[in-house]
């Protein structure tokens, strides 16, 4: 966040909801009172996993004293993404300010973005600016229908050679048996196991120092660097939480984020990060040697976050302390 770091994010949003019901206006403040306060976003209509910019700006007398933003993102329809505060000129004994919120909506429908408020030390609002209505919509605009005719005439099934067909399967699953067979028989003739594949934790760390020992980035090979990066955090997020996050878009992972149990916070940073490399891989974006770090650091930090949600319970770790004391041997 950038600006003055003691304007903060209050999270009133029940008394939010009940002003927004009284003021019905689009523009908060009172011009009796000196305060000007609206709230505007950039958009009204966007697609499943665009970015909203919704900004807010005002100016109040010096004499009000400290002066908060309070804003509360829904995390069933809205993922903050981050948020910048910026000092503004103003009038001789008035204050100025202005935020940037940029926020992204996992999944379709209307979405009443929470109003925005203007709240003094003291608790009480000075201004309330209600927001916009926006929708959200497919990946595929409203009103064209989608092309769902296949890219080559189909075959009449009473033509289909089944007889062929079914012989080839036949002849597919014996060889790759076989070969399993002939595997698995050598393996019980050296005396070797299969390995289980090392938790996801572990292997994230293992390919994060794989990819630091090729010293792309110091090659000047940033797009290549981030475009690894992205398949390394992608790999560990479909393995720890079980989904194909290879093989899905941004949105689609962005959709299924509310169902992992990571706080919105954190759904926020991993939909930016996911965002960031997808401007490098599709969008042709050359990354700086600072981005190229702060990518990752921000895998790392998602990563660590993430571990903590699956890290054994207290009580566990105790009772494994206290069975290994008893063997005589360590936890």
């Amino acid at each position: 966040m950038t600006g003055a770091t003691r304007h903060r994010i209050l999270l009133p949003a029940a008394a939010l909801a009940a002003i927004a019901g009284l003021l019905g206006c689009g523009r908060g403040g009172d011009p009796g009172s000196g305060v000007v306060w609206r709230a505007r976003a950039d958009a009204d209509t966007l697609a499943v996993g665009d970015a909203l910019t919704l900004e807010i700006d005002g100016r109040w007398p010096r004499a009000a004293g400290p002066v908060h933003l309070a804003w509360d993102a829904p995390g069933d329809s809205l993922l903050l993404l981050g948020i910048d505060s910026t000092r503004v000129r103003a009038d001789a004994g008035r204050e100025g300010r202005a935020y940037r919120l940029r926020c992204v909506a996992p999944r379709p429908g209307r979405v009443r973005v929470p109003a925005a408020a203007l709240v003094a030390a003291s608790g009480e609002t000075l201004a309330l600016a209600p927001g916009p209505l926006v929708r959200v919509g497919g990946r595929i605009p409203p009103g064209v229908p989608a092309d769902l005719r296949p890219l080559a005439p189909m075959a009449s099934l009473r033509r289909f050679p089944w007889w062929l067909a079914a012989g080839g399967a036949l002849l597919v699953a014996a060889a790759v048996g076989t070969l399993l067979w002939l595997r698995q028989r050598r393996r019980r003739r050296d005396g070797l196991a299969e390995p289980p594949p090392p938790p996801p934790g572990i292997e994230f760390a293992e390919a994060i120092r794989a990819l630091l020992a090729r010293e792309l980035p110091e090659r000047g090979e940033m797009r290549l660097f981030a475009q690894e990066l992205s398949w390394i955090l992608r790999r560990y997020l479909g393995r720890r939480w079980e989904r194909p996050a290879l093989a899905s878009t941004r949105p689609e992972i962005v959709g299924w984020l509310p169902a992992t149990g990571l706080c919105v916070r954190d759904q926020g940073e991993i939909a930016l990060w996911l965002e960031t490399t997808d401007r490098v891989k599709f969008a042709g974006h050359m990354p700086l040697l600072a981005d190229a770090r702060a990518l990752l650091e921000g895998a790392r930090r998602i990563v660590e976050r993430t571990e903590e949600i699956f890290a054994p319970p207290p009580a566990e770790e105790d009772e494994g302390r206290q069975e290994a004391a008893a063997s005589g041997g360590t936890p």
